[in-house]
């Protein structure tokens, strides 16, 4: 994976692997529960898709890892992050759940930073019911 893609801009960082974590959270309607007669029904919203993963800055770009870092703890409602699924990626709206990095230093007036990971929760279902991927 070189660099990430998020709302259509490339920053050039250094994903960590393999940090890369893809989860699939299948969310449940309102109708979803134990029936009287003891069955369990599921009322399937959809598949959300949500990743974690730790990136590093590139040496010879180290303004890309902070704007990157700026642009994901902004306060805005979500993004559009291109992350790895299966063999391909997959696009989708997120918003950042949580952020942290830690300050290694400063080496020839250069503030070195490392650890940064970043969580992406899925903010609507990339898959939905009797549908392929959205």
């Amino acid at each position: 994976m070189a660099g990430i893609q998020m709302d259509g801009k490339t920053y050039r960082v250094r994903v960590i692997f393999p940090s890369v974590e893809e989860t699939a959270r299948l969310v449940e309607g309102p109708n979803a529960g134990d029936m009287l007669s003891g069955r369990r029904e599921r009322d399937l919203v959809g598949t959300y898709y949500d990743h974690t993963l730790s990136v590093e800055p590139d040496p010879r770009y180290p303004q890309d890892y902070d704007q990157f870092f700026d642009d994901i703890s902004a306060p805005v409602p979500s993004h559009f992050i291109a992350m790895p699924h299966g063999q391909s990626t997959v696009t989708y709206e997120a918003m950042v759940s949580s952020v942290s990095h830690t300050c290694n230093g400063v080496l020839a007036g250069v503030r070195r930073w490392k650890g940064l990971q970043v969580t992406f929760e899925g903010i609507r279902p990339a898959r939905l019911p009797g549908e392929g991927t959205v």
